[in-house]
C-alpha cells in the first residue's frame, strides 16, 4: 500500500468529497477523526469506500475493556481498515480490543505527539501493545527506529507529526516525510502540511514523488 495516509482534517463535506476524488492516485488510506466522523459518519465512509480506498478510523478508544471490545466490533461492521486505541488503557483493555476475530488493524497510541515523553516510556508502551496482539503503534518520528529494533520489522509504526520543514506548532515531536520513511515508518499521516497549502494536490504529489 502507498505510505501516505491523508488526514481528512477538514469539516466541510463538499471539500472532503473533492479532496478524496482528486487524491485517489496518491492515497490508499484516509484518516477520519472524531470531528469529521461525528458530523458526517457513514456518509464520509461511503465516499472513501466508493472510491475504492480504505478508512483509518482515528477515534483513540480508551475505556473499560468491554466497551472497547464492542467499539472494535462496531468498527469491524463499518468495514474500516484500521483504528486506534490508547496504549495507556492497559493490558486488559488492549487484550479485549484484539480478541475480535477478522477485526480491523489495531494501532495503539503510545504518547500523543503534542506531549513530551521519554523514549523509554514510548518503548514500554509499544512492547505492551505488541504483547497484547496489537498490530502496531502510532508514534512520533523520533521513536521509529527504536520501536522497529525492539518490536520487530513486522510491527507497524504509523507516524503523525509530519511537517514539510522544521515547523513546531501544537506538535512537539515532528519530522519531514523523507526522514520518517528513512527511519522505517510503515505509514506517515499527513494533514495540515497538505491541506493548508495553496495547492494541496500539488503538495501531495511532491511528497509522494519524494518518498
Amino acid at each position: 500500500m502507498k505510505k501516505i495516509i491523508l488526514a481528512l482534517d477538514v469539516y466541510d463535506f463538499s471539500r472532503v468529497e473533492e479532496l478524496v476524488k482528486k487524491t485517489v492516485p496518491y492515497i490508499d488510506i484516509y484518516k477520519v477523526g472524531p470531528i469529521l466522523f461525528l458530523r458526517y459518519g457513514e456518509k464520509i465512509m461511503r465516499i472513501i469506500k466508493d472510491n475504492g480506498k480504505e478508512i483509518f478510523l482515528d477515534l483513540k478508544f480508551h475505556d473499560i475493556p468491554t466497551t472497547v471490545k464492542l467499539s472494535v466490533e462496531s468498527a469491524k461492521e463499518l468495514g474500516v481498515f484500521s483504528l486506534t486505541v490508547h496504549s495507556i488503557g492497559g493490558e486488559d483493555m488492549l487484550m479485549a480490543a484484539t480478541s475480535i476475530k477478522s477485526r480491523p488493524k489495531i494501532w495503539a497510541v503510545t504518547v500523543l505527539t503534542s506531549q513530551v515523553a521519554t523514549k523509554e516510556e514510548v518503548i514500554r508502551r509499544a512492547k505492551l501493545a505488541k504483547a497484547c496482539g496489537v498490530d502496531g503503534v502510532i508514534s512520533s518520528p523520533l521513536e521509529i527506529a527504536i520501536i522497529k529494533k525492539e518490536c520487530g520489522k513486522e510491527f507497524d509504526v504509523v507516524t503523525p507529526g509530519i511537517r514539510l520543514e522544521s515547523i513546531y506548532d501544537d506538535q512537539k515531536r515532528v519530522a519531514t516525510p523523507d526522514v520518517a520513511i528513512k527511519e522505517g515508518a510503515d505509514f506517515i499521516v499527513v494533514g495540515r502540511p497538505i491541506l493548508n497549502t495553496i495547492n494541496p494536490i500539488e503538495t501531495l504529489k511532491n511528497i509522494y514523488n519524494k518518498i
